[in-house]
């Protein structure tokens, strides 16, 4: 469903700066030298305008990128006290869906978060029956996407147990443009056959939340920080 929207946006991207650009390009052409020139200068600027439209990142895609520079700036006091920072990575099969992978200094889990584009101004909320709400829209399918990437987090760690050790992985979902019920939610979902924890935080404080995460470090923790950040850069590039 995402890719059809996204590719249904770059065609109307494309008819669009092809039309305007067309037009505006036939305008020139009939200033400057008749009929003709119109439509030699229409034609070369709507094949322009359409390649412009057809690489134009898409609304959903501009929007993340906000979104994800925002996260970035949040987190960025945290490079500074040991952690190491990976942002605006693939980790899912959306296009439009990037990650931030955390390591803090102590070298044991990693925090996975993600971007959601929350309904502007919705109040992010759990109700009496533990249920999550975000405004109009049923804010558990945020969940499952950051859980789809936790695993994939997971499972790469996995795989490669013998070289990094026993790491654990969590995930966090900041709230840049909604309100969230005191600020954070702990939101619990079943997830295979596990019950995870996912906690939901206002971006103003995202940094706060983090700096709870055990961070004891010594030189051989900072070290395994480094080379476990090392080890995620590159598989998720």
């Amino acid at each position: 469903m995402t890719e059809l929207r996204v590719r249904a946006e770059r065609a109307a991207n494309t008819v669009g700066y092809g039309l305007a650009t067309g037009a505006a390009g036939a305008v020139v052409g009939v200033v400057t030298g008749g009929v003709g020139w119109m439509l030699v200068a229409g034609g070369t600027a709507a094949v322009a305008g359409a390649q412009v439209g057809r690489t134009r990142p898409s609304r959903a895609s501009r929007r993340h990128a906000k979104l994800t520079a925002a996260t970035a700036r949040r987190l960025a006091p945290l490079s500074r006290e040991g952690w190491h920072l990976i942002h605006a990575r693939p980790i899912g099969q959306d296009p439009d869906r990037v990650y931030h992978l955390c390591v803090p200094p102590s070298a044991n889990l990693v925090v996975t978060l993600m971007d959601w584009d929350w309904p502007k101004d919705s109040h992010v909320r759990l109700d009496g029956s533990g249920a999550l709400h975000a405004g109009p829209i049923d804010g558990s399918i945020a969940v499952d996407w950051v859980l789809q990437a936790a695993d994939t987090v997971a499972n790469t760690l996995h795989s490669h147990r013998k070289k990094l050790g026993r790491i654990g992985v969590t995930q966090v979902l900041p709230v840049h443009d909604a309100a969230v019920a005191g600020g954070h939610v702990q939101f619990h979902q079943i997830h295979g056959d596990q019950d995870c924890e996912i906690n939901i935080v206002q971006a103003g404080q995202l940094l706060k939340k983090m700096r709870t995460v055990p961070s004891g470090q010594s030189r051989s923790t900072r070290r395994s920080a480094r080379d476990f950040a090392d080890f995620l850069d590159t598989a998720f590039p």
